[in-house]
């Protein structure tokens, strides 16, 4: 009986594909075994090999698209790729979203420095370039492309590193079998990208020309504003590398501008600094403890929503070297399976920098590799998972294949490893990319097709997942009368809210269980819900805040007998009281200037008798003064306690309160009109 953690699973699953793969592994081992048929192989032209390879990593990268993906992106940080894309292909590091914010705002989003925008937590250089496929309208087509210019990127560096065409078309080959890559070139991720930039920052480091280093330079620069990390540690090695070379450094050097500055720009317009990162920015509002998401060892490093089961179950004691250590070893060992689909394989690597250890360029290679895998030894998340194994070293999987590829030409033995790579996905890799596949309810969570199948052209449709956001929400579709917008399912009245401020446009409702095991879509006609008395917004909603200090916030589930849909919005004081400022909805014509809000407090300390330290309560609206406010609470259940009115409030007007409080769970924010004053208990 085979596990269930594909990692330890072995044997031949019904996959076609693993299946074929099986087959081929038998044809490469008859060559293997038949030197008449490898001379005849050999003689064919490189050029020939080349471009086959190319073209072959780029179709079985569409192909995984198809039978993997099943059509598109399936990881979350995938998704929101994607939504970064669409921003920047009209032009957006921040984009606009209608009002209300909270039908928009969530997971891996920002919110803007002025009201009723947003910004993706990301670095821009892998979603500027995806910009560009979204605006040609071909964005799953960018990922084939990468595959086909890392196999010749492959080759060209192997060739400039002194390897032999053997060698160089050897590293070309498992840059085309890799499985890890097949999936960094078919998802919408940056790692991809990342690899294609490295190893052609090397190659063109290997260069004896100004415009060598210039383009080095270049590829460095765009490497670090697509991933930060992995662009500086490859600088300071190849730095190292061309120390002696005061002029090719120095070009190098000042071929970083174009990246950096782009950088720079982003998170300028993403937090208001030139250096300020937008994922210290985005973990700092939605997640916690203080200065959780951070390189570095020590207590209190670990987001506990985002990552909270994995830093309870590893990071008890802190993210110390111990820690730091089996951390590296499970990401290693996860990569050996990523080189070349079998473990065995990956020792090639080690032993390929042994060999070449007396030419400067082999030892280049080697401590790129090296200085990536230190590079990430202080991040506390291991960001592996199965189909795109141990992420974080994937940048440098280019120069590991032409290290590898120097061993197996070495070799007679060499010729078989064609084989064992091939079996190794057959027999063993392939069950983590059927567990990608199947993962999830085993297909997007939002396909455009599913509008298109019912004739829906226009109107707004909300979604219920996440991923689903991400991969429908265009940003530059805010008409729901000229096209689709999409947003949020909330069920409360940020809905209605939404639906009124469009124009109570065609609505929709595309639902997808994440849970089921090949879920179906559904897509329904739907209408929010009329308001009755007041307009409740659940507080979990409204999540990340605007603005946190002394302590963060999350949304969270309570069991509690009275709590609104039985989640909230958690605050953690890490004082005696945190402040947290949220934006609600601009008041809508729907409601008078007398309109007035009240929130629902859940004292989550089962002793507390009533909320001894009730929240302070701030309110200010664009262009006015904050008002200060101390509500009196009314207990509506054990624990559960509602506060007196409060306002007025004007008209049409961004609103945003602050809220001075202890720990406990905001449990909602209601919005009241002076027309609603009868038959609503005050």
């Amino acid at each position: 009986m085979h596990s269930k953690n594909p990692y330890l699973q072995f044997g031949l699953s019904g996959d076609w594909v693993a299946s074929t793969a099986l087959g081929l592994a038998a044809l490469a081992l008859l060559v293997a075994l038949l030197p008449s048929l490898r001379r005849r192989l050999a003689a064919l032209p490189v050029s020939g090999w080349l471009l086959g390879l190319a073209l072959g990593a780029a179709g079985l990268s569409a192909g995984y698209v198809t039978h993997y993906l099943r059509g598109g992106p399936r990881i979350i940080d995938a998704a929101y790729y994607f939504l970064e894309a669409r921003g920047l292909a009209h032009g957006h590091f921040v984009f606009p979203v209608p009002d209300p914010e909270a039908s928009f705002s969530g997971r891996f989003l920002i919110p803007g420095r002025d009201a009723g925008s947003l910004a993706v937590l990301f670095p821009g250089g892998y979603p500027l370039l995806l910009a560009l496929a979204v605006v040609v309208g071909a964005p799953l087509w960018l990922g084939p492309l990468l595959a086909a210019l890392l196999v010749m990127a492959t080759y060209f560096t192997a060739r400039r590193s002194s390897a032999s065409q053997a060698t160089a078309l050897a590293a070309a080959a498992l840059s085309l079998l890799s499985a890890a890559l097949r999936y960094h070139t078919a998802d919408t991720m940056s790692h991809g990208l990342s690899a294609l930039l490295v190893v052609c920052a090397v190659g063109f480091a290997l260069g004896t020309t100004r415009r060598s280093a210039l383009l080095s330079g270049a590829c460095l620069g765009w490497l670090i504003f697509t991933r930060p990390v992995s662009g500086l540690a490859s600088l300071l090695v190849l730095a190292w590398f061309s120390r002696k070379q005061r002029a090719q450094l120095g070009l190098l050097l000042l071929g970083l501008a174009p990246g950096v500055l782009l950088l720079a720009a982003q998170q300028h317009a993403v937090t208001g600094h030139f250096l300020g990162s937008t994922q210290l920015a985005y973990y700092h509002l939605a997640d916690g403890p203080p200065g959780c998401f951070r390189y570095g060892f020590g207590r209190g490093i670990g987001c506990l929503f985002e990552h909270g089961d994995y830093v309870r179950a590893r990071l008890w004691d802190g993210y110390g070297l111990s820690a730091a250590l089996s951390n590296t070893l499970r990401r290693v060992l996860v990569h050996s399976l990523d080189i070349a689909n079998a473990a065995p394989l990956a020792l090639g690597v080690p032993l390929g920098v042994w060999l070449g250890r007396r030419e400067p360029a082999t030892r280049l290679l080697g401590g790129l590799v090296l200085g990536g895998v230190a590079s990430y030894m202080p991040f506390y998340f291991e960001a592996s998972f199965p189909g795109g194994g141990a992420r974080l070293f994937a940048d440098w999987l280019p120069l590991e294949h032409i290290l590898l590829a120097r061993t197996l030409t070495a070799f007679a033995w060499g010729r078989f490893a064609w084989p064992v790579s091939l079996a190794g996905f057959a027999l063993h890799t392939s069950n983590q990319h059927q567990s990608l596949r199947d993962r999830e309810g085993g297909r997007p969570m939002f396909e455009p097709r599913e509008l298109s199948r019912r004739g829906i052209t226009h109107g707004l449709v909300f979604v219920n997942t996440d991923h689903g956001f991400a991969l429908g929400h265009d940003p530059a579709q805010r008409n729901a009368t000229t096209g689709v917008v999409i947003a949020r399912a909330r069920d409360d009245a940020l809905d209605r809210l939404l639906w009124e401020q469009l124009g109570r446009p065609p609505t929709y409702l595309y639902t997808y269980d994440a849970r089921a095991r090949d879920s179906e879509p559904s897509v329904t006609a739907y209408e929010p819900r009329p308001f009755a008395g007041a307009r409740r917004i659940e507080a979990e909603h409204l999540w990340p805040p605007a603005a946190i200090r002394d302590g963060w916030a999350h949304p969270d589930y309570s069991a509690l007998f009275g709590v609104s849909q039985g989640r909230g919005l958690a605050l953690h004081a890490t004082n005696t009281t945190l402040t947290v400022s949220l934006r609600l909805p601009a008041v809508s014509e729907r409601l008078s200037s007398g309109s007035r809000f009240r929130l629902g407090w859940v004292a989550t300390d089962a002793a507390t008798e009533g909320p001894s330290q009730p929240p302070d309560v701030r309110a200010h609206w664009s262009g006015a003064q904050m008002v200060t406010v101390q509500p009196t609470w009314k207990q509506i259940s054990p624990n559960c306690y509602q506060s007196s009115w409060l306002g007025p409030l004007p008209i049409a007007k961004p609103l945003e309160i602050t809220l001075v409080s202890p720990s406990g769970l905001l449990d909602y924010i209601e919005l009241r009109g002076r027309e609603d004053d009868k038959g609503v208990d005050n």
